[in-house]
């Protein structure tokens, strides 16, 4: 202090040595270009500081090592705080070809971080990509629910029905049940673009559930519900599963692609072509049941109802 220094001072002029000074900017085009002088990154080491002179109030130049004492132990490049407590981020690269993000934090907290967090007292949490994708799953879910509310709105008013949408809406759990079994024979995790692809599954699969249920509605007028239901599975056979068949002959292909540019869409595919693969070999079977046993409710409800009124 006797040499004008202070501690920011001090601290200012290595700063400017260590991490440069914007000396001038001019512009160029839409951009304004800086100039920072500093020293050269490859210099930049701990015996800088032995070397490195500073200057006085007076204008004299003082080496650092006469204004300060040096300590060398490991330390933060920069402290970071977050509502007062020191914040630390650890960060890394996860290779697509080996690994994935999933299996990396399954691995991390397998191997005790939370043991090592209650020990010294300290807290943790994931962020970056994993943040990231608890946010777009939160939003997803949302919308989805949303999605599938509005399906069963539009299906109760075209069938004048609130039972029978649930037996043609029974068919969107088929569909998930073989896009997840058809990530585990791949190998592949469930990823955002797997989310996306259960979502336009869910509006696939419940077409041939309409083509049958309407069938079956109209062959209802002339016959009975159980030859309703065998002739419109019979009819509706052909149909359903040509569709089915030739969404996914388009979509098989890119299972086998191995470009980087086609990997990030692999399990949007994989989605829809075992989804869709099971959900229409179950829609031939399950859903007949289903409407089978919806009506049959119906009719011992208007049963029941008919009694009540007859004894009232």
């Amino acid at each position: 202090r006797s040499l004008g220094f202070t501690t920011e001072s001090v601290g200012r002029q290595v700063r400017n040595a260590i991490e440069g000074r914007v000396a001038k900017r001019f512009p160029r085009g839409d951009e304004e270009i800086a100039v920072r002088v500093r020293y050269p990154r490859s210099e930049i080491t701990s015996a800088v500081l032995d070397s490195l002179y500073l200057r006085a109030p007076s204008g004299q130049e003082v080496p650092l090592v006469q204004v300060v004492s040096k300590d060398e132990k490991f330390g933060f490049a920069q402290v970071k705080r977050e509502d007062g407590s020191r914040q630390i981020a650890i960060t890394a690269e996860i290779d697509a070809n080996i690994t994935s993000v999933g299996k990396v934090i399954s691995a991390v907290k397998r191997d005790g971080i939370s043991d090592i967090a209650k020990r010294y007292g300290l807290e943790f949490y994931f962020a970056g990509k994993v943040e990231e994708e608890e946010e777009t799953f939160a939003d997803m879910r949302l919308g989805f629910f949303i999605g599938l509310c509005g399906i069963y709105i539009v299906l109760a008013w075209v069938f004048a029905s609130y039972t029978r949408p649930i037996a043609v809406m029974a068919v969107i759990p088929m569909g998930f049940i073989g896009a997840a079994i058809g990530h585990w024979l791949l190998g592949y995790n469930l990823t955002i673009l797997s989310l996306v692809g259960l979502i336009g599954l869910s509006g696939i699969v419940i077409n041939g559930s309409i083509i049958l249920a309407t069938t079956v509605d109209e062959r209802m007028k002339t016959e009975p519900l159980t030859d309703a239901i065998v002739g419109a599975s019979c009819d509706r056979f052909r149909p359903i599963l040509l569709t089915s068949v030739t969404t996914v002959g388009g979509l098989l292909p890119l299972l086998f692609e191995r470009s980087m540019q086609a990997q990030f869409l692999i399990p949007m595919a994989i989605t829809i072509v075992f989804g869709l693969g099971v959900a229409t070999l179950l829609i031939l079977f399950v859903v007949p049941a289903l409407i089978a046993a919806v009506e049959d409710l119906a009719q011992a409800l208007r049963f029941l109802s008919g009694s009540k009124s007859a004894r009232s």
